[in-house]
């Protein structure tokens, strides 16, 4: 038993046609089972969750940027992949304790520990589960390019986020009109428990998928690596600093504001489970719709001008957040979904693929890693930048008219993005 297992984690370079168009299948399967977790365990099942067992706005601000944090632990974990001869054990692995860590975090409230013990519970789940996946996240990501070929990569991570977004908007309604219907009658703990049960079975669909993708093996180095040359090689690369210097200011810019969506919706707005889940089904379809036609584009024309235009795109998004009311927010709301939507389905093909395209071949995983570090690190503090200033700013008014803190959150963080889009004008195009 033990040598079959080892077999099915090992890496090798005959590895067919076939087989590799399984393995590409398989991914975006494991991605449309996966998603399904990380929906009901992020954005306004988190804040409902988080404010469910006693967590007040500034908190669940606090734990929802958490995530972020837990990307510095990137470079690190560049050291373990690249001094292995393959990723996949260790990637399996650490992905089924990420998502057994978000499941057992729907039965927090179940448990009937206290506020402050239910509230701390959750964030060292939430912590723990996003560790293991900020640590697997640039090895995962690695072995899915070393599947695709390069001219198809566009269109490949278009349609995978086409189908990743179907899966989770159609089982994010179900599990949202669950949650929602044990939530109006008083229930909403018993409906957090439900869908944990439902997730469980989902989560052993996702790891079967990771376990039957195959890898091919990795580039072999010379010397071992270490942290220092980790840290070393792209802050001495001139061609990847321009890369740096765009991701930590989109990191600043974006996190700033992102911890707030969910909760302005859910506690400001006062929306139900069901219909944010609409909203976001809104910008999923937009996506979906949008991600395609960028990855077309970028392969056939510029990668470049499609992450100038779907960033831009989204700092204008950000400012149609900022002027979100209960007065406007039944028509206005799904306006600002889509244009982010679409925004969203170039960003991530753009992002991903320009982290990849600029690293050398033979250490690709730690220079994105570190990329990714940088980013987390700065991230979280931008969220908690965010988490003060609307914990402190009171009465805001823009020529004479008020403004609500989270409103004044979103407006701050558009500019910050639409600068980032134009400091990327400066990356050439590879």
């Amino acid at each position: 038993m033990t040598n079959k297992l080892s077999h099915i984690f090992e890496c090798s370079d005959h590895i067919t046609e076939k087989q590799y168009r399984t393995s590409r299948a398989l991914f975006i399967l494991d991605g449309c089972a996966s998603t399904q977790i990380f929906a009901v365990t992020s954005g306004a099942f988190l804040s409902g969750l988080a404010y469910l067992v006693g967590a007040g706005t500034a908190l669940t601000g606090i734990i929802a940027a958490l995530p972020t944090l837990m990307n510095t632990i990137q470079i690190f974990s560049s050291v373990v992949y690249e001094n292995r001869a393959g990723s996949k054990r260790i990637t399996v692995e650490f992905a089924l304790i990420q998502r057994l860590c978000l499941l057992m975090m729907l039965f927090v409230p179940t448990l009937m520990l206290g506020a402050r013990i239910s509230v701390a519970v959750i964030a060292v789940l939430y912590s723990c589960a996003h560790f293991c996946g900020a640590f697997i996240n640039t090895g995962a990501n690695n072995w899915l390019i070393s599947l695709v070929k390069k001219e198809r990569l566009g269109r490949y991570l278009g349609l995978k986020d086409s189908m990743t977004l179907v899966a989770s908007t159609g089982g994010s309604l179900i599990l949202s009109k669950i949650l929602d219907a044990y939530r109006f009658a008083d229930q909403e703990i018993l409906g957090f428990r439900i869908i944990g049960i439902l997730c469980i079975g989902i989560c052993v669909v996702d790891i079967t998928c990771l376990t039957l993708i195959r890898e091919p093996e990795n580039v072999k180095h010379v010397e071992p690596l270490n942290i220092r040359k980790a840290i070393q090689m792209p802050l001495t690369d001139q061609n990847y600093r321009n890369i740096l210097i765009f991701f930590l200011l989109w990191s600043v810019a974006s996190n700033f504001a992102s911890p707030f969506f969910s909760i302005y919706m859910l506690e400001n707005l006062g929306l139900s489970y069901f219909y944010i889940t609409v909203m976001n089904m809104v910008a999923s379809v937009a996506r979906i719709a949008a991600a395609n036609l960028w990855g077309k584009a970028a392969d056939s024309y510029s990668w470049r001008l499609v992450t100038l235009g779907s960033i831009f795109m989204l700092g204008v998004a950000y400012i149609g957040w900022g002027l979100l009311t209960k007065e406007n927010c039944i028509y206005w709301l799904p306006v600002v979904q889509a244009v982010s939507g679409v925004a969203w389905g170039g960003i991530n093909i753009a992002t991903f693929r320009m982290q990849f395209a600029f690293a050398p071949l033979e250490h690709r995983v730690s220079y994105v890693s570190f990329c990714s570090t940088m980013v987390g690190f700065v991230g979280f503090f931008s969220s908690m930048l965010g988490s003060t200033f609307v914990a402190l700013a009171k009465d805001i008014r823009i020529l004479n008219i008020p403004v609500d803190n989270i409103q004044m959150v979103f407006i701050l963080s558009a500019f910050g993005i639409i600068a980032s889009a134009l400091y990327s004008r400066k990356i050439k195009e590879k």
